[in-house]
């Protein structure tokens, strides 16, 4: 064993000198050859903090510089919520990065698709018009959400939990409830597309509802304010 109580405040970057290392010669041969060969840096880039302060960076700050030249993708707090389910958030995720196989994709790469929608037959079908052009996906919206009826044109998916965001009266639970509803609806409406188009199987906006009014009670029973959700949003939980 070594002691280092001669400096116990000294870093493994005190051993480092000109990108080699710079061990002390009371080292051990084996010890120090060991160590060298560790190599410190090689070809390629190099992370470095350059501040006139002396304070170490915060991980929040450190994970803002790392990751500066990436896409800052804002809308990470609506799928990605305390309380997400992924099986729903993935479906709410794909379709705002427009990479459901809707039948306009399917048919530029080639495949044959019926190009119409099949909810109400007379538009083609895109994720914009399927998230919620549509009249069927639209009534379904604003009957889990009568506020949405307010929108002078039919909101998409970023509008809509923009709405939920903005919400003065909302908390944070709320607001999440609201996110995870969306993720829900989305998820159902693309399963009954499904059922439509390969099963031949058809439900009611009305019938559909009941369907998802059951899996957002399913999924928000456990959360830890589901007493003061169930009085928030009665039509949903009641």
């Amino acid at each position: 064993m070594l002691d280092f109580n001669w400096n116990s405040n000294l870093s493994v970057g005190n051993f480092i000198s000109d990108y080699g290392w710079n061990l002390p010669d009371f080292f051990p041969g084996h010890v120090k050859a060991s160590i060298c060969n560790s190599v410190i840096v090689e070809n390629g880039p190099v992370l470095t903090w350059d501040s006139v302060s002396s304070d170490k960076p915060s991980n929040k700050i450190f994970s803002d510089y790392f990751h500066f030249n990436l896409e800052d993708v804002n809308w990470f707090k609506y799928i990605w919520h305390k309380g997400f389910a992924l099986h729903y958030a993935s479906y709410s995720w794909m379709a705002i990065k427009q990479k459901l196989k809707m039948a306009d994709i399917l048919n530029i790469m080639g495949i044959p698709a019926n190009p119409n929608c099949s909810f109400c037959l007379g538009n083609s079908e895109t994720h914009s018009h399927v998230y919620f052009e549509c009249d069927y996906s639209f009534s379904l919206l604003i009957a889990l959400f009568p506020a949405m009826v307010k929108f002078y044109l039919r909101p998409n998916l970023i509008q809509i939990y923009d709405f939920f965001e903005s919400h003065r009266n909302y908390s944070r639970v709320d607001k999440n409830f609201c996110y995870l509803t969306v993720a829900i609806l989305v998820y159902h409406l693309w399963r009954e597309r499904n059922n439509r188009r390969f099963f031949d199987a058809w439900r009611s906006p009305d019938e559909l509802k009941r369907v998802i009014k059951l899996a957002i009670v399913a999924k928000a029973r456990n959360w830890r304010h589901y007493d003061v959700l169930k009085a928030n949003f009665k039509d949903l939980l009641g």
